[in-house]
Order: C-alpha cells, then structure tokens, then sequence
C-alpha cells in the first residue's frame, strides 16, 4: 500500500531531521506506548470513529518509531518486522490457518498454550507476565492458570472465595496482614470478572467516571451551600445524582 510506504518515509525522516524524534530511544518511548493505548481506551469508550482513528494512528507511529530505531542499530527492520508479524500470527491462529480447531475463546487459549510450549521447551504460561495494571494483570495470569485447568468448575466457587476472603480481611489485626487480604480480595473479584466475561479494568473505571460524574453534584451543592452540609445532606444529593444516572 503507497500510503504505508509514505508513513515509512516520514518516520526515517523525522528521525533524521527532527530534535525531539531523533533522540528518542526503546527505553524513551516506552512512557508514550503506555499513553497512547491509554488514550486509545478513552477514544474507544467514547465511541467516536474519528477519535478512535486518530488515536490508532497515534499507536501506530509508536510501533513504527520503535522499528525505525531497530533499522537504523541493525536489529530488524520494517520488513522483518511485518514478516515476523505475520508468520506469527498465522503460527498463533491454527485453527484459522491449519488444521485445529477453537469453538470458543478456552480452547484458542489452549492451543495458544500448547504453542508456546512447542516453541520452547521448558515454558510456563506464568512465562512473560506483561507490566499492566495490577487489576488487569491479576485477570490475565487468572486467564492463563485457566488454561492449565486451575480454574473453579463453576461461578459460585468465585463468589464463594470472594466471601472468604472479606471475612478474612474482617479478621485482619495488623495492617501488614489487612493489605495482604485486601490484595487477596482484589484478586478475587478480577477472577470473578474472567468468569463473566468482563474486563476489570475497564469495569472499574467506568465506576471511577461515575464517582467523579456524581460527586461533582455534590461538590457543586456543597460550593453554593451557606452551610456545612452533613453527611446525610450530602448522601441525599448523591442519591438524586444517582437517580438522574
């Protein structure tokens, strides 16, 4: 595709003519990959085409920023790169183009396993844990442990562990042991979210958008109130902000 050709050549000349592209390196970057699939979220969520596409193709120029760096040190280029890239998504996807099959998302799971596992001898599906968020992280290894089978046969086994663990963090007489079941609590819940095929992360922070939507109401009452208003008063504005949701 020429537009992608013309994208290749304006990165390896911003590289070249531009101050601030010029001494970017893989560790100078990594800040803004993090940003940009942050803002990709919002975009998403936001559900606007045009935002969302602009915010693709911000993620974009990172993955092309990191391979003109590679080019110009002798590491790989934007052929082995995409070369790389498809041979590995075809090797990953068999039962799209081999002979396997995958009625659902487990069992691409599982063959995603079993191939890691050919591709080196002595992997473990704990193998690579990614820097993500501690929430999303905890949903992801979860995920690869369910691969193995170390998984409850059913949801009430999660909703089980999770009353476990509040009354075990009701227990808790030391801060030291409170932050270890509040974490074990946590972990929970994200494994409750694998079983309703819900993302944690993204759950939790639409519940943080509609604190801030709701407490703002009640910032507001409280900014034209000639009074301090008590917690009650508060909780009422809460509560018809809540309503109005």
């Amino acid at each position: 595709m020429k537009e992608f050709d013309d994208l290749i050549e304006i990165i390896r000349r911003l590289r070249k003519d531009c101050p601030w592209d010029r001494k970017q390196t893989h560790h100078s970057l990594r800040k803004y990959a993090v940003e940009e699939a942050y803002e990709l979220v919002e975009a998403v969520e936001n559900g606007d085409p045009q935002w969302i596409k602009d915010e693709v193709a911000d993620m974009l120029t990172q993955v092309m920023l990191h391979t003109a760096i590679a080019e110009e040190t002798g590491e790989f280029d934007f052929k082995d790169m995409l070369e790389h890239h498809i041979d590995k998504l075809k090797r990953r996807h068999p039962h799209i183009f081999a002979d396997a099959s995958a009625e659902d998302e487990k069992e691409v799971l599982k063959n995603w396993v079993n191939i890691k596992k050919k591709e080196k001898n002595d992997y473990s599906v704990m193998d690579s844990i990614p820097v993500l968020p501690a929430l999303l992280l905890s949903a992801k290894i979860q995920k690869r442990a369910s691969t193995m089978g170390f998984d409850w046969e059913n949801i009430s086994g999660v909703y089980d562990k999770i009353y476990e663990e509040i009354e075990e963090l009701k227990q808790a007489e030391t801060m030291e042991h409170a932050e270890e079941e509040l974490g074990d609590l946590l972990f929970a819940v994200s494994h409750l979210a694998n079983h309703l095929g819900i993302d944690p992360e993204i759950a939790l922070k639409q519940a943080v958008n509609k604190f801030i939507s709701r407490f703002r109401d009640v910032e507001n009452a409280i900014n034209k109130s000639e009074h301090q208003l008590s917690i009650v008063e508060m909780e009422e504005i809460w509560q018809t902000a809540k309503r109005k949701d």
